[in-house]
């Protein structure tokens, strides 16, 4: 009894093991479909209204790539993947299977109707970096909470009796590695806000 007042017991921890304890505790503490709720509306949805204009864009991807992508693109992490984030007012010429083709001054677009996949909204819209998350399945995580938001949110208005109507809308695109066939769209984009008007 003596030894245990004089020398009481104690247990060796590295410094190591508690910062994995408390990233862990931080990763399971987050939660993708809240952070990603508030960022839609706090910080999405006022950026697509400043967005830039889909005209300029287009015209600039038809008359110079290169400078299309150095003034309107944003490029993401060390790869090679360019992203627009747009706005712009057409007239929905076609529903094909998954998306819409819209006419917006003589050049085309498709807006994506059907499901989402990939990163194209949390890295086109430039707003949102690993470093805001605990980490990579996190920030994956966002990826697919955005994607289930705009299925959710945005596309529904779409898929019905669209053809010959006037869409106003924001949207992520990837650039292409190189510009389509003639009469072929230029760009999919992924709604982040869309309005259907007769």
């Amino acid at each position: 009894m003596i030894l245990l007042a004089v020398y009481p017991p104690f247990r060796v921890v590295s410094r190591s093991t508690v910062a994995q304890s408390a990233v862990a505790a931080t990763a399971s503490a987050f939660d993708p479909a809240t952070f990603v709720a508030s960022f839609w509306s706090d910080r999405l949805l006022p950026a697509a209204t400043r967005a830039t204009s889909v005209g300029p864009l287009l015209a600039d991807l038809r008359h110079n790539p290169a400078a299309a992508l150095q003034t309107h693109g944003r490029r993401v992490g060390l790869g090679n993947a360019v992203y627009y984030l747009a706005r712009g007012t057409g007239r929905v010429t076609a529903v094909e299977p998954s998306r819409l083709i819209v006419d917006i001054d003589g050049s085309l677009i498709a807006v994506r109707t059907g499901p989402v996949f990939g990163n194209v909204v949390r890295d086109g819209c430039g707003l949102l970096e690993v470093n805001q998350v605990p980490g990579l399945a996190e920030f994956d995580a966002l990826s697919a909470e955005l994607n289930r938001l705009v299925e959710q949110k945005v596309q529904p208005p779409l898929k019905v009796g669209v053809v010959g109507a006037t869409l106003s809308f924001a949207g992520c695109a990837e650039a292409p590695e190189s510009l389509p066939a003639a009469g072929a769209p230029l760009l999919m984009f992924i709604p982040i806000q869309a309005e259907v008007t007769p």
